[in-house]
């Protein structure tokens, strides 16, 4: 009896140990695999965390090829026409790498897909930068050639001006040398003596004027042109007004002027003497009086008498 109580107490330490063994075996692959989901999850958190910090930097990349290429538009204001199909498809670009950065957890596939994307916005700039040099050459090129036109330009229009300046001066003194002049001007007063026939005779006598006799000579003059020319007298009393019956002008200088009296005469280039007699317009006073001559708009000459 006692035999057979030790066998079944050897047999019950022996389940014993079988069963505190299989229990240590459970309790070491519980821990084991504790520590590897422990170890896998701090893995994840570290790679989520990554890729957390390279979409940030993603971010602000394009945030910093946004404002590159700002400035370059800001540069370049006067390109943007020229730049205008470019500046749409970066800005294409870029709303799409945001479209795609903006959602909360990226995929390795779309964290690659987001950097291939940056890189091809990247060489999309660079591009521009290298059109934006390639038209301001042009221009710069447009520019020289422009300048270079005007300075020839303004070269040509100083040498017509010169000439121009030159014919004018030419033509003055050509016009300036037609002016006739009048010479030898000799003035009295006349009335006609009726005793033994009729007889024009000179005198001073303001009472015994009956008209005005103004002897002239036109001057030779071979650059004038030939033909008729109008003669005006104008008679200035020794109040300053002018003698004349009724509002006859003729611009002389410019500036219209009243006259005494009209002649026209056949001007052949060569000396012409001449006289015209200026009808009496009322009594005469006593004074000096003054006579002026016109011919084509111009003053061609003077003289003075008096009447007592």
């Amino acid at each position: 009896m006692e035999i057979q109580q030790n066998e079944k107490d050897k047999k019950s330490k022996t389940y014993l140990m079988i069963l505190i063994g299989a229990l240590l075996a459970l309790n070491i692959g519980i821990g084991v695999n504790l520590f590897l989901s422990n170890k896998k999850n701090k893995e994840q958190a570290v790679n989520i965390e990554g890729l957390n910090k390279d979409k940030d930097n993603l971010q602000k990349e394009v945030q910093g090829l946004e404002i590159e290429l700002e400035s370059l538009r800001s540069e370049n204001q006067g390109l943007n026409e020229q730049l205008n199909e470019k500046d749409l498809a970066i800005e294409q670009k870029i709303k799409q790498i945001k479209v795609l950065l903006s959602k909360g957890k990226l995929s390795d596939a779309e964290f690659k897909k987001a950097k291939a994307e940056i890189l091809s916005l990247r060489g999309q700039i660079e591009d521009y930068k290298l059109r934006v040099a390639e038209l301001t050459k042009q221009n710069e090129e447009l520019t020289a050639q422009n300048t270079d036109l005007t300075q020839n330009l303004s070269a040509e229009q100083i040498r017509s001006a010169e000439k121009d300046r030159a014919i004018e001066q030419r033509d003055k003194k050509i016009n300036k040398a037609k002016i006739l002049h009048a010479s030898g001007i000799v003035v009295a007063g006349v009335r006609e003596r009726k005793l033994f026939g009729k007889k024009e005779v000179t005198t001073d006598k303001a009472s015994k004027v009956e008209e005005i006799k103004v002897k002239f000579s036109l001057d030779q003059n071979v650059v004038a042109d030939a033909g008729d020319k109008d003669i005006f007298v104008k008679i200035i009393g020794p109040d300053g007004a002018p003698i004349t019956g009724k509002m006859q002008t003729t611009k002389v200088d410019g500036t219209e002027t009243l006259y005494t009296e009209k002649k026209t005469v056949d001007y052949k280039n060569e000396r012409l003497d001449d006289v015209v007699y200026c009808k009496k317009q009322g009594a005469y006073t006593k004074g000096e009086y003054t006579v002026e001559i016109f011919a084509e708009g111009f003053r061609i000459g003077s003289s003075k008498f008096s009447l007592k």
